[in-house]
């Protein structure tokens, strides 16, 4: 079977631990470097997070690289609210792993290095504030030519934020680095926005959610106790009525596209000044602007038809 190349790269809470464990559990998938940036935890506990779940999955001999360990310009902030002061729901997790087990060379420098040993070969899953790729693209202004794809999860289409008033975790912690990708990527750029979540298509019921978490593996026990703290906020503290990943619904788009039933090709940017409103993806949808598109924005997914490969990847 011919494997696809993928370089992730995660602020690893829960929900990209679940996009990681998909990529693990596929065939087709050869994920050649895990890279680290700072985001829902500090990139220390991305670090520490990313090396359990390889030695869950049996995965050690795949890279990890630690990344950047703050915004840009401006100093981030985190997600511990949502999944915990460690990133994984505070699970009482008995993994040992250290900090050495990563690769001494840095992230920035990883990507740069394995896209230009790999022309046209790469996919590169971006699941997190996107530091680490605006300061490769910096340093390397034709990184995206030679990518075969990049996807990134993040960003908004309606101004309707989850962390600031008009602006999404991921692009609202690096709103520069977030700039950069959207200017200056050139091409093969995808981008998964915030509001696609929103749907009910794009969430699993709870009674499915209710027998893929007592998965009895391993592999379905780490999930099990991890997804516990925002499965809670989500059916209890905001009675949700789906299950919603949204790391894992932006894997599930790159690993099976047939899930994506639209997409728009725009011209799109993030603003930088505003007062309440930096942070926030501007989407040009009537070209008033007035540039070519520079993304194809996912508008529609459908992760129900997605439910058996999610019962596989726990198995």
């Amino acid at each position: 079977m011919m494997k696809s190349k993928y370089i992730i790269d995660v602020d690893t809470g829960v929900d990209d631990a679940q996009a990681l464990m998909l990529a693990l559990s596929r065939p087709d998938v050869d994920v050649i470097a895990i890279t680290c940036v700072a985001g829902n935890v500090p990139v220390d506990q991305v670090v520490l997070n990313t090396l359990k779940i390889l030695t869950v999955w049996g995965r050690l001999d795949i890279p990890v690289f630690r990344g950047a360990s703050s915004a840009m310009v401006v100093e981030g902030f985190t997600a511990t609210h949502y999944h915990g002061k460690d990133g994984l729901g505070d699970a009482d997790l008995d993994i040992a792993v250290s900090r050495d087990q990563a690769q001494k060379e840095h992230a920035v420098s990883a990507i740069i290095r394995l896209v230009n040993e790999n022309p046209g070969e790469i996919t590169l899953v971006a699941l997190a504030p996107l530091t680490n790729i605006a300061l490769a693209l910096r340093q390397d202004p034709a990184l995206g030519e030679k990518l075969k794809s990049i996807t990134v999860m993040g960003g908004n289409t309606q101004g309707r934020g989850n962390v600031l008033p008009c602006a999404e975790f991921n692009f609202a912690v690096d709103p520069d680095a977030a700039f950069v990708v959207l200017s200056e990527m050139g091409r093969n750029l995808t981008v998964v926005p915030w509001e696609v979540n929103l749907t009910a298509a794009t969430g699993q019921p709870w009674d499915f959610y209710d027998k893929w978490v007592e998965t009895d593996t391993p592999k379905g026990r780490f999930m099990k106790a991890i997804v516990k703290l925002p499965a809670y906020r989500q059916r209890i503290e905001r009675k949700m009525p789906i299950y919603r990943s949204c790391d894992l619904n932006a894997m599930l788009t790159v690993v099976d596209p047939s899930l994506v039933s639209s997409t728009s090709d725009v011209y799109a940017t993030v603003e930088l000044a505003g007062k309440y409103t930096r942070g926030m993806m501007v989407v040009d949808w009537d070209g008033l602007i007035g540039k070519k598109a520079n993304i194809t924005l996912v508008n529609a997914i459908n992760t129900k038809l997605a439910q058996p490969l999610l019962e596989d990847m726990l198995l």
